[in-house]
């Protein structure tokens, strides 16, 4: 299912999304006729949804983004430089189905009955992990519009990319990590505002160091 030149979801992310697919099925005639699918900042369900939609959104999801990697490569302006970077464009397409599977995972087993976590937690796990395996090729990526940092300095400038990547690329699982922890080890009543907190420091963070570089790069090419 990878278009010809190899830019796609991975083959294992379509079997993931077709097991997490027929879980859901299979699932859903044992659901409550209403199941949680929204939480607040705290973990508490604020939101609740049919069975059938409650069940069926997520792989509905998946499966727009799997049709989606398959195609968004084809419309950035840089396309050509996806070709560079093809590994990394199938391994992130693969990392996003299988956080959205484990949210599904999430989702059917409360509703089941079958585990009772506190949504924030398994969010900032979840968070953690996903940061952590995203950084680790962050570096990796090829300038373009879709995936990456991408502020107005490192879409300006090559140099200004890869120095802002590399870098985002080491905090990130620095902050990854920390997210993991906290999620671990911190009180439910701290949980909400550390997911969000994090990930957002680590965000605004790099925008500031792409905006650093590209600075220091101005600054050379003047004085030079």
């Amino acid at each position: 299912m990878n278009a010809p030149n190899g830019l796609g979801a991975p083959r294992w992310a379509w079997v993931l999304w077709g097991l997490v697919t027929l879980g859901s099925l299979l699932a859903a005639p044992h659901l409550p006729p209403r199941i949680a699918t929204h939480f607040g900042i705290n973990g508490a369900p604020n939101g609740y949804s049919n069975r059938w939609v409650g069940a069926l959104l997520q792989p509905g999801i998946m499966l727009l983004v799997l049709l989606g990697w398959q195609g968004l490569w084809r419309l950035d302006p840089r396309r050509r430089n996806y070709a560079a970077m093809a590994p990394t464009y199938r391994w992130i397409g693969g990392l996003l189905i299988a956080f959205l599977a484990l949210v599904q995972a999430f989702l059917l087993t409360r509703a089941l009955g079958w585990v009772a976590w506190n949504a924030a937690r398994v969010l900032g796990v979840a968070l953690g992990l996903l940061l952590v395996l995203l950084a680790n090729v962050l570096p990796r990526v090829q300038p373009n519009w879709w995936l990456g940092i991408r502020t107005p300095w490192t879409l300006s400038d090559a140099t200004v990319w890869r120095r802002t990547h590399r870098l985002g690329g080491q905090s990130g699982v620095v902050a990854g990590l920390a997210l993991l922890a906290a999620s671990v080890a911190l009180p439910t009543v701290w949980l909400g505002g550390v997911v969000v907190a994090i990930p957002l420091m680590w965000g605004l963070g790099m925008v500031v160091a792409s905006y650093g570089f590209f600075a220091q790069t101005r600054e050379r090419e003047h004085g030079s």
